[in-house]
């Protein structure tokens, strides 16, 4: 067992606590002490505490150390607490000095086990910046990461950190090499419309929707001429897939088409034998009405999917949908734009905390919103309880 972990006292346990008990061990147990001194609090207290108080709607340290404080009898039942509750100082730097690497991994751990019993087959990839890790008097850029994130489930299947010299085309293939991506389709935005990466997602046995604008001058043209004079000729003479939808809601209605064409179907197109599995390209036209104004936007993308425009039509769409399904909830729900945690690896590591909890939240079958569920989280411990062993984690 790693440094710093260590069994709580023996007090009597029900059945479920002695499951939580186990499954908390068996999540964090390959989780490394950063600590060089022999610590006052345990690794697995403190990394629990935080992760039971992120769920219950704890936003930062403070919060962390409060609700440790308000529910420290029961905490006690399941953890050791050698020396009580530790400090929200004490909470900062030890989540500032775990090793992002080495909370991935029982992230990862954990998420496999919730998906499974799931088929994932489209994965959605795209970044976020969490504006409010930022720190201008250390010269401190804020923390940019892509997450992976599986629509059909609303699961965040894992993250990379962006480094502050780069961008996320290096971020990407790392992020790749995370996730078994066999049989699923890979969205990717602009940013991450690369050669290199669609070749990677073809070696690891996925197929890709990369979205397709100005970074790739000439075969972007070489696109959007083609589509331009299609639509002008009415489509004579070319094999094409064509999908029409219509949507309403929070005061508006969006119309959608799309049009997919198989490459057999274009004239040569400018380095389009250098795109390992380039079988078709796509133009979406969107028409949003508002209740003051009407706007419109084309898009282009190439897929090595073939050319079925109702399934084109799904992922892309499960791909504009990340903003409000994971970066809006995690912006208003769990505060993470406000968050002011700067020190260390401490942005990155409660993001991943913050992650976990959606997608614990997330697996929780009542038909709650996910504010309401952290709520109750808060005030009922056999809720939370339920919401930390969801699918079968106290197993083992």
């Amino acid at each position: 067992m790693s440094k710093g972990f260590g069994t709580p006292a023996s007090v009597p346990a029900s059945a479920t606590i002695k499951k939580l008990k186990r499954s908390l061990h068996k999540q964090f147990e390959s989780l490394a002490d950063p600590r060089v001194r022999q610590p006052e609090h345990l690794l697995l207290d403190i990394v629990a505490i935080a992760i039971l108080a992120v769920i219950s709607g704890a936003d930062d340290m403070v919060a962390v150390e409060t609700y440790g404080k308000a529910k420290a009898a029961w905490l006690k039942t399941f953890l050791a607490l050698p020396n009580g509750i530790p400090s929200h100082d004490t909470f900062s730097r030890v989540l500032a000095l775990i090793d992002p690497q080495s909370l991935q991994e029982c992230f990862l751990k954990w998420v496999q086990q919730l998906t499974e019993q799931l088929e994932i087959n489209l994965i959605n990839i795209d970044g976020k910046t969490a504006r409010g890790s930022y720190d201008r008097a250390q010269s401190l850029k804020a923390l940019h990461t892509v997450s992976a994130w599986a629509c059909e489930h609303h699961l965040v299947l894992a993250q990379q950190r962006v480094e502050s010299k780069s961008n996320e085309i290096t971020a990407i293939p790392e992020l790749l090499n995370l996730l078994d991506i066999s049989g699923a389709i890979i969205t990717l935005d602009a940013m991450g419309t690369q050669r290199a990466i669609a070749t990677q997602i073809i070696e690891q046995g996925g197929d890709y929707i990369l979205a397709l604008k100005g970074n790739q001058g000439s075969l972007h043209k070489g696109v959007k001429a083609f589509f331009e004079a299609a639509e002008q000729s009415q489509w004579a003479g070319i094999e094409v897939s064509h999908r029409d939808c219509t949507e309403a809601g929070h005061h508006r209605i969006e119309h959608r088409q799309v049009w997919a064409v198989p490459l057999s179907q274009l004239p040569a197109l400018p380095s389009h034998s250098k795109w390992q599995g380039l079988s078709t390209v796509v133009m979406v036209k969107r028409e949003r009405q508002l209740w003051n104004k009407t706007t419109t936007e084309v898009c282009f993308y190439i897929t090595s999917l073939a050319a079925d425009a109702a399934l084109l039509a799904r992922a892309i769409r499960c791909h504009w949908g990340i903003e409000n399904s994971l970066h809006w909830v995690l912006d208003v729900t769990f505060q993470e734009d406000q968050s002011r945690i700067r020190k260390g690896h401490g942005p990155e590591n409660i993001g991943l905390l913050r992650r976990l909890s959606l997608n614990l939240l997330k697996r929780e079958p009542s038909k709650q919103s996910l504010r309401q569920k952290r709520y109750r989280a808060a005030m009922d411990n056999d809720f939370l309880v339920k919401v930390l062993l969801a699918n079968g984690a106290d197993e083992g």
